[in-house]
């Protein structure tokens, strides 16, 4: 059986109420904050299923959008106790079909416009269709083309909240009629002389929303990608990540060279080692323009060939055979001739200097 539920509060400044925060937390939205200088920041909420501003005849275009319309309202409201805005809280069935939820939320706001108010309707829903609601937000004063003008009287009495909730029971039940449903009664068990006991709404639970909380924490964590150190890919020198194969590969490369035999000492290379260091101090002492050491320094190193040529052709045999054994230029090793001179001996280790 459906369940009768309307609630109306006001939104008042007196009671510390932030009218732009109170629209942007019920359409889910963000909305700046004209007077405070801040951003109202309810975006992302998933159980705002439909939010729409219906206007009376005869209000301006700009107060269809939502920032606009609500700091209009807070500029408008000079006392500090102000009511900024009047609302209407009431239970959908959940017997009726969620595609006609916005059609008679809309009836029902309309009801309202056609007196005067501008009216910002939104829908919620947990998902479960256990709580479906609709909250009007309406303002307090009559518009016309140049913005709000005199108070709203109609809406401060008791008779506001009596009519109000005959208003929705005869909205809600001409659609659960025609649904085939029983109806709902807005009159309290006392004056049908039932004899059963109200119920009371339990509201928040602060508990329970912390253990929902920790729930839903958990679930997160669980579906988050795990990324362990050990998992993380290796990086070339680039940066790039190198491919677990050609990781493998390099690794048995790595493996084989360690365990290969070590190799034999090449045979000193026969040839006079005074004649070939005189040959390579000739080599560094040729003399080169300004301008062709600069291009030297400046060429890819691919690029080299455009230098002239100043080898002399007495020195080539003698470059030919110490090409690929110069190993005597290190200081920590003898040369070819079998030991080091008097100069390599007064030489400093290279990790002494």
């Amino acid at each position: 059986m459906a369940i009768y539920h309307l609630n109306v509060k006001n939104i008042s400044r007196g009671d510390g109420r932030d009218i732009v925060a109170a629209a942007a937390y019920r359409a889910g939205e963000v909305l700046p904050n004209e007077a405070e200088e801040r951003l109202s920041d309810f975006g992302g909420r998933r159980d705002v299923v439909a939010t729409e501003i219906r206007l009376p005849a005869g209000a301006p275009e700009w107060m269809g959008n939502r920032a606009s319309l609500w700091n209009a309202v807070e500029i408008a409201e000079k006392r500090k106790d102000a009511r900024l805005a009047k609302e209407v809280e009431f239970a959908l069935p959940v017997e009726l079909p969620r595609s006609a939820w916005l059609g008679i939320a809309q009836t029902m706001a309309d009801a309202y416009t056609a007196q005067g108010f501008v009216v910002d309707l939104a829908i919620h829903d947990d998902g479960a269709r256990r709580n479906p609601h609709v909250h009007l937000l309406m303002t307090t004063r009559r518009v016309g083309q140049d913005g709000f003008r005199l108070k709203i009287r109609s809406a401060d009495g008791k008779q506001f909240v009596t009519e109000a909730r005959a208003l929705w029971e005869g909205i809600a039940n001409a659609a659960l009629g025609k649904a085939g449903h029983a109806m709902i009664d807005s009159r309290s068990y006392a004056k049908r002389r039932l004899e059963h006991m109200p119920g009371r709404h339990r509201g928040p639970d602060p508990e329970e929303r912390r253990a929902k909380r920790a729930h839903a924490q958990r679930e997160r964590e669980q579906m988050a990608p795990r990324n362990h150190d050990e998992d993380l890919p290796v990086p070339d020198p680039d940066g790039a990540p190198i491919h677990p194969q050609e990781l493998a590969v390099a690794e048995e490369l790595m493996l084989d060279d360690m365990h290969r035999p070590a190799r034999a000492e090449a045979p000193p290379v026969p040839g006079d080692l005074d004649a070939a260091r005189a040959v390579v101090d000739r080599q560094n002492a040729l003399e080169m323009s300004e301008d062709d050491a600069a291009a030297y320094r400046l060429a890819p190193e691919n690029l080299l060939d455009w230098l002239e040529d100043k080898t002399q052709p007495e020195d080539v045999p003698t470059l030919e055979r110490w090409e690929n054994h110069l190993d005597w230029l290190d200081t920590g090793h003898e040369g070819p001739g079998g030991a080091m001179d008097d100069r390599q001996r007064d030489e400093p280790q290279r990790d002494e200097r």
